[in-house]
């Protein structure tokens, strides 16, 4: 029985040992605090920061005059113009060009009337298609043209009519005009020259085929200055 009960003690007495032994470990571990270290830093007072920036503003702006200024400002000015998408442009006037003012010529026309046929392949008259015409009376006169409205039978051959100086018994120079054309058309002739005076004129047609040729009317066309 003696023999038992000692190894028990034995290691009831071990195991208080290792408990007390844990327990010190323990004790030991929370008693030890960490020391942070602190780095002493020196904070920059008021007072040094504001005499060393002001000192610097200062400086800055002894050394930059009204003129310096005033181009910052206007710099500053055009950037924020870009910034916001509106460009300052300065608009150049645009002087209207002058017109002069052009006279328009002026045209007038002298009916002549009448109205005929023939198939003669000579000039042949055409009654009541005359007028007397005194050109002096148009002192601003620049250029005349005799107008006719003629045609040939079938479109067969050409019509041809004339304007015809009656008090000199020749034909106006440049008043000749024809067509080939069955159906009246408006044929105009080249510049004409008149004598000087009152004189008659008259309208003549004829036909190069012998076909009737038609005349209908006509008229002088003068253009005045």
């Amino acid at each position: 029985m003696k023999e038992r009960t000692l190894p028990v003690i034995l290691l009831v007495f071990l195991g208080l040992v290792v408990i007390n032994l844990m327990a010190l470990d323990v004790l030991w571990l929370r008693s030890q605090k960490p020391q942070s270290k602190e780095k002493n830093l020196s904070p920059l007072t008021s007072a040094e920061t504001g005499s060393s920036l002001d000192d610097s503003v200062t400086a800055a702006v002894d050394t930059c005059g009204p003129v310096c200024q005033q181009l910052i400002g206007q710099r500053v000015a055009e950037l924020g113009a870009t910034l916001s998408g509106k460009e300052t442009t300065t608009p150049t006037p645009v002087t209207p060009a002058s017109t002069g003012s052009t006279s328009q010529p002026t045209v007038i026309y002298i009916p002549l009337g009448g109205g005929g046929s023939t198939t003669s392949r000579d000039w042949a008259d055409v009654g009541n298609a005359e007028i007397y015409l005194d050109v002096t009376n148009y002192p601003n006169l620049d250029k005349a043209y005799f107008e006719a409205f003629i045609r040939v039978q079938h479109g067969n051959g050409t019509a041809f009519a004339r304007l015809y100086d009656v008090t000199h018994n020749i034909g106006v120079q440049g008043g000749e005009v024809s067509t080939g054309s069955e159906s009246f058309a408006l044929v105009e002739s080249g510049s004409l020259n008149f004598w000087q005076g009152k004189n008659l004129y008259r309208v003549q047609v004829k036909s190069l085929t012998g076909y009737e040729a038609f005349y209908d009317s006509g008229r002088i066309k003068l253009i005045l200055k």
